[in-house]
């Protein structure tokens, strides 16, 4: 049972708690004989707090991933006019410790009308095995909840991402485009689901920092498509190269792979 929220925290309180950790990174002291500190983002659904961890912060850094569940002790200071949390022990959580639903925050607006968007885009799939398998995904309340806070350290950046590649894509998506726009369609909502992991599966974070998105998406497809026998074999390896492809993982070899290279690639520029 969580005792104390981040957004409830006040100056001199004790804190002894489970937070998910949204980012961390070492930090120099002034004087660097004395080796680094550990600048911490700690959250749960109510919002974020900073952390500093002074004792035992690079073996702390060893293990810790962003999306990790963690148990932190420590004491709240007002530095700045803000609260923030001096760490004095930090430790994994056991998983019966953790609750996502108190750790993750409660999608807002932009959450709903990006996974509304999301959804209709999938009602267009025309190929009834892919809109199974996109529906498998998004009728998924645990993925859906994740993929609203995914990636741990940009909660919501998921979302956009594929908001927008549709966005630009939707000239090719046409139904007498001379690509698949079934495939297109189904490998631009399914490319980013390995980063539900970090959130949804024990040491998740540590999976997808160790890992990566791409062979965790091809994973969770494949364990889905286990589940559907008939699921024509050539599509599925069409569909799973161009989630490899997304991420960099291996060579483009069909259109649709290459296109949606180039359409991460057109985003990335309009981002900057």
């Amino acid at each position: 049972m969580k005792r104390v929220f981040a957004a409830d925290i006040k100056p001199d309180d004790t804190v002894d708690d489970i937070f998910r950790v949204v980012d961390h990174r070492l930090a120099p002291y002034r004087d660097e004989a004395k080796g680094h500190y550990l600048l911490l983002t700690l959250a749960d659904r109510t919002g974020h707090i900073d952390a500093r961890l002074w004792e035992g912060a690079t073996d702390a850094a060893g293990w810790l991933n962003p999306g990790d569940a963690a148990h932190v002790s420590g004491r709240a200071t007002l530095y700045q006019d803000r609260i923030r949390l001096r760490v004095e022990s930090i430790e994994p959580a056991d998983d019966n410790e953790v609750d996502l639903n108190l750790l993750l925050a409660m999608p807002g607006r932009e959450a709903g009308e990006a996974l509304a968007f999301l959804n209709e885009a999938a009602g267009r799939i025309a190929s009834q095995p892919l809109r199974w398998l996109v529906e498998s995904f998004y009728g998924d309340t645990d993925f859906v909840t994740a993929l609203t806070q995914a990636p741990p350290n940009r909660p919501g950046a998921a979302l956009r991402n594929m908001v927008n590649l549709l966005e630009l894509a939707a000239p090719l998506l046409a139904p007498d485009s001379d690509l698949d726009s079934d495939l297109l369609h189904a490998a631009i909502l399914l490319h980013e689901a390995g980063l539900s992991v970090a959130l949804t599966q024990p040491k998740g974070g540590r999976a997808v920092a160790w890992l990566g998105v791409a062979p965790l998406t091809d994973q969770l497809v494949s364990e889905r498509l286990a589940q559907a026998p008939d699921f024509p074999s050539d599509l599925a390896i069409d569909l799973r190269h161009c989630l490899l492809v997304a991420a960099g993982a291996v060579k483009a070899r069909s259109r649709e792979a290459a296109v949606l290279v180039q359409l991460k690639a057109l985003q990335d520029v309009l981002n900057k």
